[in-house]
């Protein structure tokens, strides 16, 4: 979305996409005017209460209210209040590809095979056939976004799984800036894509 100041991906209530947008007033006005980009508009009409989850760092997420269109790609929308981190860490993905881990805390050393069962931007669910300790911390080479990115993870519970291999969720660390932003367009990205296979 080139020339976009104020870019925010647009889910419904139960964080399920529905378009990108670019904010086309200040942010700080009460109603915003949204340009969709390569949505359909009326997918997004469908719903009166939408999230609008940042796309970049400093912007707020935001619950608003569709008030009206005017236009072929564009709408109006009335900030309700402030969402916080929840629409953004909770936009989870099923998306599986295949990846390593490489230590940090533990104690093994090498990398291990992983595959991937589900992303956020606040983290990701992975089989490894390797028992890894809740709590430590490893690197996560994570491909799908725009330049395959390295992150930090915290081991934090094994998921229940119908498979043989263990199935472990972890948190993303110290994310800075810059990696955060691809994180999102990828999740949000695929997250289009799985909802069109499904049509």
């Amino acid at each position: 979305m080139s020339g976009c100041s104020y870019r925010y991906m647009l889910s419904d209530s139960q964080n399920a996409p529905l378009a990108r947008a670019c904010l086309e007033t200040p942010p700080e006005d009460r109603v915003w005017r949204l340009r969709m980009e390569e949505a359909d508009l009326s997918r997004v009409l469908e719903h009166e209460i939408i999230n609008l989850i940042s796309m970049d760092q400093g912007l707020p997420n935001m619950i608003g209210m569709i008030l009206s269109t005017d236009h072929a790609d564009m709408i109006e929308v009335e900030r309700l209040n402030e969402a916080g981190e929840s629409p953004r860490q909770n936009l989870r993905v099923p998306v599986r590809f295949e990846s390593f881990l490489y230590p940090v805390s533990g104690s093994w050393t090498g990398r291990l095979p992983i595959v991937c069962h589900d992303l956020s931007c606040g983290g990701i669910a992975f089989f490894c056939n390797f028992p890894l300790r809740l709590l430590e911390i490893v690197e996560v080479v994570v491909p799908i976004t725009a330049q395959p990115l390295i992150l930090r993870a915290r081991i934090l519970r094994l998921r229940p799984s119908n498979s043989n291999i263990p199935l472990y969720s972890a948190t993303f660390v110290d994310l800075i800036q810059d990696e955060e932003v691809l994180l999102r367009e990828a999740v949000f990205s695929q997250q289009i894509t799985n909802r069109d296979a499904r049509k």
